[in-house]
């Protein structure tokens, strides 16, 4: 998760990617490429922890997790490992 909000850091940096307003000043432009930022971040979070979730090898606990959000905490983990699968009955 820190790879890409460092990688989207980077991409929306003004004059990268894009610069909005083209003609604006320093601090205007600053301004709207933190809200788009924020945008982006705020919308993208929970698809890239699901991804990196999976990837990791955590998937089955992270199902569990999302599936269950009482069990959550802000930062996408289960608390106390409520939500793990338990192991299966011999």
């Amino acid at each position: 998760m820190m790879i890409y909000v460092a990688i989207l850091f980077v991409v929306l940096t003004p004059g990268v990617l894009l610069r909005l307003p083209p003609k604006g000043s320093l601090l205007t432009v600053a301004i709207v490429h933190g809200l788009v930022f924020a945008l982006v971040l705020t919308l993208t979070s929970s698809v890239v922890a699901r991804l990196t979730a999976r990837m990791s090898g955590f998937d089955d606990m992270a199902k569990d997790c999302i599936a269950d959000a009482d069990c959550m905490d802000v930062t996408m983990e289960c608390k106390e490992m409520k939500c793990a699968k338990k192991a299966p009955a011999m």
